[in-house]
Order: structure tokens, then sequence, then C-alpha cells
């Protein structure tokens, strides 16, 4: 974080810690389509580890409701406690195009993850 103060220069800035430790290590970017002829809803995910400047993308796959977060949870070993707060934060983009939802969960086929079923990018 940086703050400026109206008598610092370009040359003057103070770049400040924040304070405690973080609370987000994981922002997960989820995009939705709805197949409305057969009712059914489809999702991928792009989830950034903020610390380790990673990037898992989970590839197109069917699911309803929370079912992504559940998947990203489990495929990252993210554990949660009643009454703390979470380390990921997700968010949710509904009602996509169909194509928009696959092309967000591509990734190079080099780095697919077979086991836990997401892309690996660096």
């Amino acid at each position: 974080m940086i703050n400026i103060n109206k008598n610092d220069s370009l040359v003057s800035l103070k770049v400040y810690e924040p304070k405690g430790e973080r609370q987000i290590k994981y922002i997960g970017h989820t995009k939705t389509w709805r197949d409305k002829v057969n009712g059914n809803t489809y999702w991928s995910c792009r989830v950034e580890d903020i610390e380790e400047d990673k990037m898992y993308i989970f590839p197109f796959q069917y699911g309803y409701e929370n079912q992504s977060e559940h998947t990203v949870k489990d495929a990252l070993n993210i554990k949660e406690v009643i009454g703390e707060k979470s380390i990921i934060k997700f968010i949710k983009q509904v009602d996509c195009k169909n194509k928009e939802v696959k092309q967000h969960g591509q990734g190079q086929e080099e780095n697919y993850n077979s086991e836990l079923k997401y892309y690996y990018q660096d």
C-alpha cells in the first residue's frame, strides 16, 4: 500500500506494510452459463493465489449453485472453520455466454493436473 501526503514528492514516497496478516490469500473468479434447453448449469473458474503469484484455472464443467466453490476449495485443500474469515474470496459472474465460460476455463494443455482437474499457471 502506498500512502501519499500532500507534502510528499515523487522522490519521497513512503511505503507502508499493511497491519496484521493478510486475510485473503486467494481470489476466485467464476463464470456460469445456464443451458436453458436442457436446464443444466455449467461453470469455469480462475483462482489467483495472491501470495504465490500463481493462477489455477478450473475448466468448463457441470455444476449448479455453489458447486464451483466446493470444487475449488477441495482441489486447493482449503479448510474453513466456522467463525473465522475465509482465506478465499469468490466473485461469481452469472448468465454468461457458453463461449465466454469455455474460454475462461482454458489453460495450456501441458499445465493440466489430471488428478486435481485444473490448469496451473505461473
